[in-house]
């Protein structure tokens, strides 16, 4: 009897973990919350650049970003703007469904923006015509103000209307007005090829405005954008829907094309347009534009503008507004003959134009401003200026 009450006592504290066990295992446990998600970036990662976050969270009633750079949303899949380089934390909390001790209600990342001008110089290229014919220059911007120039290897030009960069292959292109010709340079001016001329592509005529976007050349000439590949193969009429755009610029951030229309030749105008020629908007009707730079980071264009009475720009001069065309001023003089170029350097926040008193002779010269119009020097004198662009590139 004895041994029979110890094995009984021995056996109740078996019972009773294999029924806890049991009745614990009954029934599905309430669902957790997992703060989760994914981003991708534009302009591969350098700044400006938005970012792009796809939220991949379990069972969450709400969410609040903290990006790290002063932005926050509720949304679920936001997008946030990162205009500086930098480290930035990015902190995703969930509002938990149920209150359970496994929830993970927090997710955070670090996002490194990049700096584009890592290892690059910046470089002011511009153009110029004379009786012997048109050249091209550049100069290193430096922070002692001084401009010195360096000339790109001789070719055959008149009216180099256009520059633009290539900066992810370290390309310079040129075009030239009156020989209808578009040339390429390396950046630091060397190994010139002419890429498309009317024997190439007969229906070349009076090349202008330049930009390039990705993997593509445009211009501007009569009846709209034209583009071909870098290396000038495949050229095409892009989009009719800009008539002649005199100079270019290309947001790759926003993705979109900022334009201004020669009246001589089209119908005048400053436009935007997204790069697959969607959403065209003429900001500012009825105007002579004949250069344009748009600075994203502050908000800012800035034109070359011919006089047309009862317009925005009323007189010849240099001109600034909102990038949407809004608040337009006159800042500046460009001299007795109408100038293509406009630059502005990021870094120490100046503005360049170029003035010019007549087409050839080198009575001429590129002025250095604020970006305000106010400051202006004589920056390089003795020329005669056309095109300009200032770009961070790999010399």
């Amino acid at each position: 009897m004895k041994k029979h009450i110890i094995y009984f006592l021995m056996l109740l504290p078996a019972v009773f973990i294999a029924s806890g066990c049991q009745k614990y295992e009954t029934g599905n446990p309430p669902a957790s919350t997992v703060a989760n998600f994914t981003y991708s970036t534009s302009n591969s990662g350098k700044a400006p650049c938005v970012v792009t976050f796809t939220n991949t969270s379990l069972n969450a009633a709400g969410y609040l970003w903290d990006f790290g750079n002063g932005q926050t949303s509720t949304e679920a899949n936001p997008t946030a703007t990162f205009n500086t380089p930098g480290f930035y934390t990015v902190k995703l909390t969930c509002t938990a469904v149920n209150d359970v001790y496994y929830n993970q209600l927090v997710k955070t990342a670090v996002i490194n923006v990049r700096d584009p001008n890592a290892g690059l110089a910046q470089v002011l290229y511009y153009t110029t015509c004379a009786t012997a014919g048109g050249a091209v220059h550049m100069v290193v911007l430096n922070d002692d103000g001084i401009a010195h120039v360096q000339d790109f290897a001789p070719v055959t030009l008149v009216k180099p209307y256009g520059i633009t960069t290539d900066t992810s292959n370290k390309k310079v292109y040129v075009s030239d007005y009156s020989v209808n010709a578009i040339y390429r340079f390396d950046a630091d001016g060397t190994n010139p090829l002419k890429i498309l001329d009317v024997t190439i592509f007969p229906a070349l005529d009076a090349p202008e405005g330049l930009m390039v976007a990705g993997d593509k050349l445009y211009w501007g000439q009569p009846g709209g954008i034209y583009r071909s590949n870098l290396d000038g193969t495949s050229p095409e009429l892009y989009k009719s829907s800009i008539d002649y755009p005199a100079d270019m610029h290309y947001d790759p951030v926003g993705n979109k094309i900022y334009a201004v229309v020669d009246m001589e030749d089209g119908t005048g105008g400053y436009f935007s347009m997204n790069l697959d020629g969607s959403n065209l908007v003429n900001h500012i009707p009825g105007v002579d534009g004949l250069a344009v730079e748009v600075n994203v980071a502050t908000g800012k264009a800035y034109f070359a503008g011919y006089a047309v009475a009862g317009t925005a720009m009323p007189d010849n001069g240099i001109y600034t507004s909102n990038i949407d065309g809004t608040q337009v001023q006159k800042i500046g003089e460009y001299g007795l003959k109408a100038t293509w170029g406009v630059a502005i350097d990021d870094k120490r926040g100046k503005l360049f134009w170029s003035f010019k008193n007549s087409n050839y002779a080198p009575d001429g010269k590129i002025i250095r401003a604020n970006l305000d119009g106010t400051g202006k020097e004589d920056w390089i004198t003795g020329i005669n200026p056309q095109a300009m662009q200032a770009v961070w590139i790999k010399l």
